[in-house]
């Protein structure tokens, strides 16, 4: 069984892989939260976590006193596959087009957000920190950490286009080798970000946001840079 602080992860992997392989069609009622937690052999919070995040990036859709069901928007896999087919190029110009979007979608978080998402991206960034802290990835945590600034955003299309990519920013994300300097600052943004959107300031929410990406604009680049001194060499 997976450590306590990557089950929430693992049960997010195993159920979005089995709708992605449809195991479970778009409409179809997924089993009952205790049934998959007796089965993945977990806790029935790490299931709720879990198909709150699904539900996040529009995978599941989740009617109280009903049921859990398989959402029809499931352009995700072919959209990432399109862009993978691109080569490695497509990595930069995410990354170009992340540093785009994001200040503006920090600010609208820190403007529209609930106080109980904003508190849980804040958990999640002191989770990053726990993780680096002990030697381990925490890329997806990453990942999640900007999703859920974009859902909170409360803008449909832009959290539906940051869920459809979410593949290709894992993708990035693990692209990207951080050494302990980079971790240690990028992680430090993380938590300013989210204390500013929980402090209820966009303009310093934004410009810390814009401040990151910039630097995985250039932590882009150096990788880039490396491979080709390599190859090169």
């Amino acid at each position: 069984m997976p450590p306590v602080n990557r089950v929430h992860q693992t049960v997010f992997e195993e159920i979005q892989q089995r709708i992605r392989d449809g195991i479970w069609l778009p409409g179809d009622r997924i089993p009952a939260i205790t049934q998959l937690a007796k089965e993945l052999r977990v806790s029935t919070g790490s299931i709720r976590e879990a198909l709150r995040s699904l539900q996040t990036i529009n995978m599941v859709k989740i009617e109280h006193g009903s049921g859990v069901y398989v959402t029809g928007i499931r352009p995700s896999v072919d959209l990432t596959n399109h862009f993978q087919q691109m080569g490695d190029g497509i990595l930069l110009a995410l990354a170009e087009t992340r540093r785009i979007l994001e200040p503006e979608l920090a600010f609208l978080a820190a403007e529209r957000g609930a106080d109980e998402e904003l508190v849980e991206i804040e958990d999640l960034a002191k989770k990053m920190v726990e993780e680096f802290q002990e030697g381990n990835d925490f890329s997806e945590l990453d990942v999640l950490f900007h999703q859920k600034i974009a859902h909170a955003a409360r803008n449909p299309i832009l959290q539906q286009v940051f869920g459809d990519l979410r593949d290709l920013h894992l993708k990035l994300r693990k692209a990207v080798v951080l050494n302990m300097t980079t971790s240690s600052r990028a992680l430090r943004l993380h938590l300013l970000i989210a204390q500013a959107m929980r402090a209820r300031n966009p303009d310093q929410a934004r410009t810390l946001m814009q401040g990151e990406m910039n630097a995985m604009v250039d932590d882009v680049l150096a990788s880039d840079e490396i491979r080709k001194s390599l190859t090169n060499g």
